[in-house]
């Protein structure tokens, strides 16, 4: 898989990933700057401002007149936002090159942020925020991260609550943009079919001639933790939703693709370790899965589960059993070897998509010093030993380091029952 970088004189960074085999081309402006960006007060403007740039630009005045081009084109046209990005991009069928170039780059260059449009659309992301309310899976990872980063960004819902997006002006978005949206925090990624002539015409026309200007990073986050912190939450389900995680490793750490193969060796498929103890064997749980997520700075390795309300002790028990079994090297080759097919197998049929390609080499680009192709991960892969994996474990799973939040019908004694549970783990 070839990829092309360069960056221009204002640092806007370009990335190019052409596909011999496709006939759509997929333009994507990836930004740097996500929620942990945000102060206390801006509180899920990020997420705010993906939505509100679709609602309007100086070229086209409004939302109709952008999703009326896109859909005449039969484009696909979305956007997402995570703690240190946001990204926008369509896809087209690769003669669309120039129109969907000029109306993304009209979108980050000339958005309206109309002021009828931002007081209908706060109606919209407050509804949005409820219903992930009603998704005990998504309230439970949201309290994980509130409980490992409290009153730090990082550790906030990224769609932010109705008591800020319901205060957002105008003004709170121009001073965003000028904070974050700047050449230097920018990279602009093709992939698929298209004219690379035409392309560095475009860039020409619309984006060699903005100026550089100086751009906003976020703070490091604070990790500080010495005891294990439990978090309940009340909510009358007929399934418990649990999330028990673990600060892990950043982007550049070495460890990050260890903690790949561990947590695919725990929770990665149906024949993990996890699904097979909770599920199979004692019909405890409907999902369960382990992962691995890095930021520039920190990470989190969690463990998350559906699980009958009565047996969620029971549940929290035999993952914790697990987790020791691991740093006690009680595991066998053969395991290991298929944690790692199973995450290079995956990551090749993920690959297979255009939109894919493109994301593996944005997130690199943005957040690590060097970008690796697929063939360089897997050899890296290949290469952890069963000892890296049990000193990794030794390293992530410690009691006191240990967080755990639950969604479920349950009163404050079950943050004690958790707490003892994981006191009596710490002593094993």
């Amino acid at each position: 898989m070839k990829y092309y970088k360069r960056v221009l004189k204002n640092k806007l960074t370009i990335i190019e990933v052409p596909s011999t085999d496709a006939e759509s081309v997929v333009v994507d402006f990836f930004v740097k700057t996500g929620s942990r960006s945000e102060t206390a007060k801006e509180n899920g403007i990020s997420h705010f401002l993906e939505h509100f740039l679709f609602k309007g630009t100086k070229k086209y005045p409004s939302a109709m007149a952008i999703t009326e081009l896109v859909d005449g084109i039969g484009g696909e046209m979305n956007a997402n936002t995570g703690k240190e990005h946001t990204q926008y991009f369509i896809k087209a069928h690769h003669s669309r090159l120039e129109m969907i170039f000029d109306i993304l780059t009209d979108m980050i260059q000339n958005p309206l942020l109309d002021k009828p449009e931002l007081e209908r659309e706060k109606g919209v992301i407050v509804e949005e925020i409820n219903m992930y309310k009603d998704s005990p899976r998504a309230v439970v990872s949201n309290l994980l991260e509130e409980i490992m980063w409290p009153k730090q960004a990082l550790g906030r819902d990224i769609a932010g609550a109705p008591e800020t997006v319901t205060k957002f002006t105008q003004a709170m978005f121009r001073s965003y943009l000028e904070r974050h949206y700047q050449t230097g925090n920018i990279i602009l990624g093709i992939s698929g079919k298209y004219d690379r002539k035409k392309l560095n015409q475009l860039i020409k026309k619309y984006w060699e001639k903005i100026p550089s200007k100086k751009f906003h990073t976020w703070d490091y986050s604070k990790n500080g933790q010495n005891a294990p912190r439990v978090a309940v939450q009340f909510k009358d389900t007929q399934q418990a939703h649990f999330d028990l995680g673990f600060k892990s490793f950043g982007y550049e750490d070495k460890r990050g693709k260890v903690a790949a193969v561990l947590s695919s060796l725990l929770g990665g498929g149906m024949s993990s370790r996890l699904f097979t103890e909770i599920r199979e064997k004692r019909g405890l749980a409907y999902y369960v899965r382990a992962g691995q997520s890095a930021y520039i700075d920190t990470g989190v390795f969690d463990i998350s589960a559906g699980v009958q309300v009565a047996k969620l002790e029971e549940a929290v028990s035999v993952t914790l059993d697990e987790l020791s079994k691991i740093k006690s090297g009680d595991f066998s080759e053969k395991e290991l070897s298929k944690a790692k097919e199973f995450i290079k197998g995956k990551t090749t049929i993920y690959l297979e998509d255009n939109q894919a390609r493109l994301d593996w080499f944005l997130e690199q680009t943005a957040f690590k010093k060097e970008v690796k192709t697929p063939a360089q991960v897997f050899k890296e892969i290949d290469s952890v030993t069963k000892a890296d994996v049990v000193k990794v474990a030794k390293d992530l799973f410690v009691a006191n380091k240990l967080s755990f939040a639950v969604v479920g019908p349950y009163k404050k004694p079950m943050e004690a029952k958790i707490i003892k549970i994981v006191q009596a783990w710490a002593k094993r």
